[in-house]
């Protein structure tokens, strides 16, 4: 009999590829042939974890990847002519139509390969992980990254409005039609679950259901399965997608640097704005209506990290009793116009898990996996919310006493805010959790 054949696909997102790689490394380490669909500056990655990898194939290009940008032919095909450029082109807009770019190649290469797949996990933003699976007629997963359905909820009005836009009912029509598949029957935009499974990455206690509405109608009768963090320490990660290229050599004397602080009687924080931010699609563009509701509309990722960047240094910046540790991400003007503290070590990319098993203290934007790895090692966070879940998840790590959460940041980091945090976070050792959370099985 052979042994089982597992495909992974994904987008290419630090948050969202690392969570599979401990998956992939147990599914391997237990006989199975895990092959992965991903952009290929993660070949490297996931191979190390086990899998075989393969790039999304499309009719035009050499892109490996999902799509960020409509092509030319997508354009043509469902873009009003005299349509702003902003309004379509980005990865949000064109989830739908990358499904319908993909799928001839994608089914194609699942149909030849020597093994039939037995199943298909992916991630929700990839549609066509789903419509893969309902042609081959075989099981799929989704593997959710966030504490549930809950922290994505957004407006009746703003559902709608994504919807109707052309480029996206235009290509759902078209899935419907060649395959026979409604994108938008059980899901939404970031949000094409699974009506088999749906694996989250997160805990019971901290689980967001979907919540009466669009999302209840659609996918509340769904199985959402919480199976803790997937983490595992002897596997390789993706430090920063964004930095991917920068000369493994930057992180040289890094680790000892700051055990050597350590052993000398000094707390280690770290900081760190996370990956989407930073990355060039939100540098310098404003957030706009995602980010209303925490006061960031206006905000570009510079804009905003820079404020945190700047109050930290005005809060940290000089104290003997701490070192800090900085990631940027990969802009070359992260810092442009500030100065740096001589307490601080600052790069683009760092090993987190590592950092967070030295840390006294975490500030970070709150994404997922940096929040739940921060539990894990029993490290208080100061979470600085930008969009998405963000802001829920601030609220659950203040809510569930294992830091502080900044809403409206613009307001509420302060150099006195950001120092009452750190200092207070050192008493804060009793986290929620006393159970180990290491886990590579669902429970």
């Amino acid at each position: 009999m052979a042994a089982p054949h597992v495909v992974f696909m994904n987008i290419a997102a630090t948050g969202h590829v690392n969570p599979t790689l401990a998956l992939v490394a147990e599914l391997h380490s237990r006989g199975c042939h895990v092959s992965y669909f991903v952009d290929n500056l993660l070949k490297e990655t996931v191979e190390a974890a086990g899998a075989t990898w393969h790039p999304f194939r499309y009719p035009f290009g050499d892109q490996t990847g999902t799509l960020k940008t409509f092509d030319e032919a997508g354009i043509a095909k469902y873009v009003p002519e005299g349509t702003p450029e902003e309004e379509y082109n980005n990865n949000k807009a064109v989830m739908v139509y990358t499904a319908e770019a993909a799928l001839p190649a994608l089914l194609q290469d699942l149909e030849n390969f020597e093994t039939r797949p037995s199943l298909i996990v992916y991630d929700p933003f990839v549609a066509c992980g789903s419509v893969a699976a309902h042609v081959l007629r075989i099981p799929s997963v989704s593997l959710l990254t966030v504490p549930g359905p809950g922290v994505l909820n957004k407006p009746e009005a703003m559902i709608q409005e994504w919807e109707s836009k052309p480029w996206v009912d235009g290509p759902r029509r078209y899935l419907l039609e060649q395959y026979g598949f409604d994108v938008f029957k059980h899901g939404l935009q970031m949000e094409f679950y699974s009506p088999t499974l749906n694996l989250v990455t997160t805990i019971d206690e901290l689980f967001a259901p979907p919540p009466v509405g669009t999302q209840a109608q659609r996918y509340g009768h769904f199985t959402f399965k919480c199976v803790g963090p997937l983490v595992n320490l002897n596997v390789k990660r993706v430090d920063n997608v964004g930095v991917a290229n920068v000369p493994k050599m930057e992180n040289d004397g890094l680790l000892d640097d700051v055990d050597k602080a350590i052993s000398a009687g000094r707390k280690l924080v770290f900081l760190s704005m996370g990956t989407v931010a930073t990355a060039p699609i939100y540098w310098n563009t404003q957030f706009g209506a995602m980010a209303k509701h925490n006061g960031l509309q206006d905000c570009t990722g510079k804009m905003i990290t820079q404020h945190v960047f700047r109050n930290c240094f005005k809060a940290l910046g000089e104290d003997d009793r701490i070192i800090v540790v900085l990631s940027t991400g990969p802009q070359d003007d992260a810092l442009e116009g500030l100065k740096i503290p001589s307490n601080f070590i600052v790069r683009k990319s760092v090993p987190q898990l590592e950092l967070l098993k030295r840390s006294s203290a975490f500030i970070t934007h709150g994404g997922a996996n940096s929040m739940h790895e921060a539990i894990l090692l029993k490290v208080p966070m100061a979470v600085v919310p930008l969009f998405g879940d963000q802001p829920a998840n601030a609220a659950t790590v203040a809510l569930r006493g294992v830091g502080v959460g900044f809403q409206q940041p613009l307001d509420s980091v302060t150099p006195t805010s950001m120092q009452t945090a750190v200092s207070s976070s050192w008493s804060q050792i009793g986290m929620l959790f006393k159970r180990q959370l290491l886990t590579c099985q669902p429970r």
